[in-house]
């Protein structure tokens, strides 16, 4: 259940990225302005997330996860509006409810998963990821050839309403820890200030700041380039990017069972973050060794740079004090957030300045070393 409330919250996430191309000339807009639209959803979500602890405290989990899917209905109504200040008060709503799933979910998965095996279940949760990506590369390109773009995301609002459904069947368990006499606003900034003072967790805020820029901007900008550099049809580009999640969604599963069998989150944080920027660098030339030389590079791409969500999740709450793992998780994914709203809204600025999306890239692929470079040597601290 938690997979698949991470797999609708990206997919409304990634809805407008998938069609790019034509929503932008159907609104007489640059199809390189969805940077910001990202961006804008997770500049909110890094805001609901310094909260999200202590409501899922008082609240519940599952209540919480509900309020996250209900967000998700009204923002997909109003991308489908075609009407610019509403697409982006909808985008700011997504946001709001983005910030809200993985406390919640982190708070419930510590309770019953096994100290062997956090690595691999928070993983497995978070390959919800690149399937939503998956589902939405596959589905809103087809349904706006199908049924126009507009009826597309309106018929893509009954996902998350189904789910509110169900969850209401979950809250006695979900539930049973919430704690009604919790003051929400006492701790805002409690995560963030533990976050920075312990090493390990100071080093997961970066990496997850770091990482996080060039895994949005694949997912985000893969179509436009495809379409606009290299002569795709947007539902050609749109199978693409599926794969591309899809190769996410097998590399989250992967690392995070490579994490636990080795016993080394830190380790292999830093190779997903080595071979993603090692790929981001060769996107430049990528687009003359053909499509599907060109698919396979995007693939390996894909399948690192989504592998570290779900190791940073479970480190951080592996390295939480009782009772604060919702908080500590919020506390990280702020810089996660931030990570993602500086990613393509810079990403949109650098296209403008260098003119080509794969220059971008490899801007991109040199933060990614960076992450690398910073995980291997907390690797080094935590064995000596």
């Amino acid at each position: 259940m938690t997979m698949a409330i991470q797999m609708i919250a990206t997919g409304g996430v990634l809805a407008l990225s998938t069609m790019a191309p034509t929503v932008a000339a159907a609104l007489g807009v640059n199809p390189e302005l969805i940077g910001y639209q990202v961006s804008l959803i997770y500049l909110t979500a890094a805001i609901s997330s310094v909260t999200a602890g202590g409501m899922v405290r008082k609240f519940g989990a599952a209540r919480m996860s509900q309020a996250s899917m209900a967000s998700f209905v009204v923002a997909l109504l109003c991308f489908g509006s075609g009407l610019l200040p509403l697409m982006a008060a909808g985008a700011a709503l997504c946001g709001l409810g983005y910030g809200l799933n993985n406390p919640a979910a982190s708070h419930i998965l510590i309770r019953v998963t096994p100290p062997a095996r956090r690595n691999t279940v928070f993983s497995i949760k978070q390959a919800g990821v690149p399937l939503g990506g998956v589902a939405a590369g596959l589905c809103f390109p087809a349904l706006a050839a199908l049924i126009s773009w507009q009826a597309g995301l309106w018929l893509a609002a009954l996902a998350p309403l189904l789910l509110i459904v169900l969850l209401a069947r979950l809250r006695p368990c979900w539930d049973a820890d919430r704690m009604p006499e919790a003051r929400i606003g006492q701790d805002w900034t409690l995560g963030a200030r533990l976050a920075m003072k312990l090493p390990p967790l100071r080093t997961l805020s970066l990496l997850g700041l770091l990482y996080s820029m060039l895994q949005l901007s694949l997912s985000t900008f893969t179509v436009a380039m495809l379409v606009t550099e290299q002569g795709w049809t947007p539902i050609a580009a749109g199978s693409a990017l599926a794969l591309v999640q899809a190769s996410g969604a097998v590399g989250r599963v992967l690392w995070g069972f490579v994490a636990d069998r080795l016993r080394a989150g830190f380790l292999v944080l830093a190779m997903v973050g080595a071979i993603s920027g090692a790929g981001a660098l060769l996107i430049g030339a990528a687009g003359d060794i053909g499509p599907v030389a060109q698919i396979a590079l995007l693939c390996v791409i894909g399948n690192a740079t989504n592998g570290w969500n779900g190791i940073m999740l479970a480190e951080s709450a592996r390295r939480a004090p009782e009772g604060l793992v919702g908080t500590i998780t919020g506390g990280v994914l702020i810089f996660t957030f931030a990570g993602v709203v500086i990613g393509p809204a810079s990403f949109a600025a650098l296209h403008g300045l260098v003119g080509s999306y794969a220059n971008s890239f490899l801007c991109f692929g040199l933060v990614s070393l960076a992450g690398a470079a910073m995980a291997a040597h907390r690797h080094r601290v935590e064995r000596r």
